[in-house]
């Protein structure tokens, strides 16, 4: 959106313990809605809990989390919904006997924009389902989607809460080649529109190819960022996450 001020999400000394197990540790990392931020890591550095904390899923241990330049840190998840901040799941989530287009409704009237219909980005819930491409599976049973359309019915259904910074968790898992590249292309828009993206994800090629900066966690601490192709040659980000991958 031209002339719009990226909104910031500010991550200040970031903590999360779980009894003995440090899940986070001190991490500091900010996101803006111009354009997409990758946060990648082995399986149990800490990312999805970075997003649960995020979201108000959980409190965390110590540390701040700021949107706007206003503290959210344990604000509840509805609560930091409206304020602009929107995710989807590792599992790809929906209401499962309700129709695709009833799943895409909850997220299009309980989002961040109540008000008239002149002040939304969208107008209907098949607009979203257009633009996500699911247009012709208004009616379908959500249960009864294929995989890959059940992970795009999930971005729908945050995107229909109408946010300023969008966290995807692992959009691209089990996903075909084609349906990833469509998934890539679909993400890319988002900026475009003034949503930011935190994105998570295992596919270091979908990472390296749209992610303007990468943040990579190891054991809950922040190891590295930057530029995909400054962190991905990082020698500690290859030994520690990526081996022999590249």
């Amino acid at each position: 959106m031209g002339g719009r001020v990226p909104a910031v999400l500010e991550i200040r000394n970031l903590r999360k313990a779980f009894g003995g197990v440090v899940a986070l540790s001190g991490v500091d990392l900010t996101a803006g809605t111009d354009g997409i931020l990758g946060i990648v890591g082995p399986n149990g550095s800490g990312k999805t809990t970075l997003f649960n904390v995020v979201t108000g899923v959980l409190k965390p241990s110590g540390g701040t989390v700021v949107w706007q330049g206003e503290d959210i840190t344990g604000r509840p998840p509805h609560a930091i919904a409206r304020m602009g901040i929107a995710r989807s799941f590792q599992q790809a989530m929906s209401f499962p006997g309700l129709s695709v287009c009833e799943n895409v409704l909850i997220g299009f009237e309980h989002g961040r924009i109540r008000r008239g219909a002149e002040h939304r980005r969208w107008r209907s819930p098949d607009e979203i389902l257009s633009f996500v491409g699911l247009d012709g599976r208004h009616g379908e049973t959500a249960g009864a989607l294929p995989f890959g359309d059940l992970r795009r019915l999930g971005i729908a259904i945050a995107v229909a809460t109408e946010p300023a910074l969008l966290l995807l968790d692992e959009p691209a898992a089990g996903l075909s080649d084609r349906e990833t590249e469509e998934l890539a292309k679909l993400i890319e828009r988002f900026p475009t529109m003034g949503m930011g993206v935190c994105l998570i994800d295992h596919d270091m090629q979908l990472m390296a190819s749209i992610c303007r900066r990468l943040v990579v966690l190891d054991f809950g601490a922040k190891i590295a960022e930057g530029p995909p192709d400054q962190v991905l040659h990082d020698p500690k980000v290859i030994e520690v996450y990526l081996g022999s991958e590249l």
